[in-house]
């Protein structure tokens, strides 16, 4: 299939690792993609260096005037988007939702093109409750979000409670889809872990690896896994929490690890790309996602399955759309650090159920939870509504 595909973000973190691995999805499948977009497709060198100015101008430019500039690009999105499709006539278009941003699902219906948009996040509220990014143009926002969400020919949401939510603000959900994000099973493969790195960071032949990927901020609830160790080591004297990642939480992180008693369990490595994350997972003997938004689907947790390593997440709707209690994974009481302790001890108890879980997690990785499945489920919903227009017509 012709795809045409455009997405708004600065092609970095979280969000840039996602589009890359979608567009290779698509061409992995035999798709022609072509990307269009301020950054055009994340990675290249021609992206980083546009990535880098937007990035720097968005903190330089009056809230106000960047909303405006926002909408702006709507406008500007609805004319390349049309011109886009004259030149390429795609099968399709995927568009990653983003704030304000009308264009590409308004030149979709207009050029009677499906549209399938992802949607990450209920960007709106996301953005008026963040106290550093308060929305000036908040009526527009969410009124804009509602008829985006809306108009789309299928709407891809990451989780069960970001579908719950698009339906509260008013968004049809029987043209709404639960797809949570993937992992790559081929670079995400299980691995031996790499005795040079176990000794560079640190860690003992004999520790029980508890282990933690991604930026380090406050929301991601590290402060709630610290507590959790301090009753872990109780028990477990060699337990060691390995934080792979930096971030503006590491002060107070290590400040807490040192009130608690545990600073000497933990290892914090600093920033490292996302291609060397693989090795630093196979040193984890259990892997942690303590906490996330209650629309998010966290993408850490599914390259720890496709690792073969058991996760431990909270007992939340997002996580329970991709892990299954017990059997791809284990969960805990939501922002309760004794529980995850319990939890944890559990599994430094029972290498066998360590083992048993993290294999059934890699096979749903292989099986459902990759960016390929997600990139086929695309084909069938583009492919059902093209079979459903033929039946009106006849």
């Amino acid at each position: 299939m012709r795809i045409l595909y455009h997405h708004r973000t600065l092609g970095d973190g979280a969000e840039g690792i996602h589009v890359r691995e979608m567009i290779r999805a698509f061409r992995a499948v035999g798709d022609d993609v072509r990307v269009i977009g301020p950054v055009g497709e994340p990675g290249s060198e021609r992206g980083v260096r546009k990535g880098g100015r937007l990035g720097r101008i968005k903190a330089a430019t009056p809230r106000l005037l960047f909303e405006c500039l926002e909408l702006a690009y709507g406008v500007y999105a609805f004319i390349a988007t049309l011109i886009a499709i004259v030149r390429l006539r795609p099968d399709f278009i995927y568009d990653r939702y983003i704030a304000f941003n009308f264009g590409v699902v308004a030149a979709a219906r207009r050029a009677r093109v499906p549209v399938l948009l992802e949607v990450n996040a209920p960007l709106a509220l996301e953005r008026d409750v963040e106290a550093d990014e308060r929305l000036v143009l908040r009526r527009a926002a969410y009124a804009m979000e509602k008829w985006i969400c809306s108009k789309a020919t299928w709407t891809i949401v990451v989780s069960t409670p970001l579908k719950e939510y698009l339906g509260h603000i008013g968004a049809p959900t029987d043209k709404c889809v639960v797809m949570p994000n993937g992992a790559d099973p081929g670079r995400f493969s299980p691995r031996a872990p790499d005795p040079a790195l176990r000794k560079r960071l640190g860690v003992a032949d004999d520790a029980f690896v508890i282990g933690f990927t991604g930026v380090v901020r406050a929301w991601h609830g590290l402060d709630l896994l610290v507590e959790a160790m301090a009753a872990v080591v109780r028990e477990c004297p060699s337990a060691r929490l390995l934080i792979v990642g930096d971030g503006p939480y590491r002060g107070p992180l290590e400040e807490l690890a040192r009130r608690v008693g545990v600073a000497h369990t933990v290892i914090v490595t600093g920033r490292v790309s996302h291609d060397d994350v693989p090795d630093h997972i196979a040193l984890f003997d259990v892997a942690v996602s303590p906490r996330s938004t209650f629309y998010a689907s966290p993408m850490k947790a599914i390259e720890y399955m496709a690792l073969g390593r058991p996760v431990v997440v909270p007992r939340a709707q997002n996580f329970l759309d991709f892990v299954d209690d017990d059997r791809t994974g284990v969960t805990f009481a939501e922002n309760d650090a004794s529980d995850m302790a319990r939890v944890l001890l559990e599994l430094w108890r029972s290498p066998e159920r360590r083992e048993r879980i993290g294999a059934a997690a890699r096979e749903k990785v292989e099986h459902r939870l990759n960016w390929q499945w997600n990139a086929q489920e695309c084909h069938r919903l583009v492919q059902s509504e093209v079979t459903a227009d033929a039946a009106v017509v006849e």
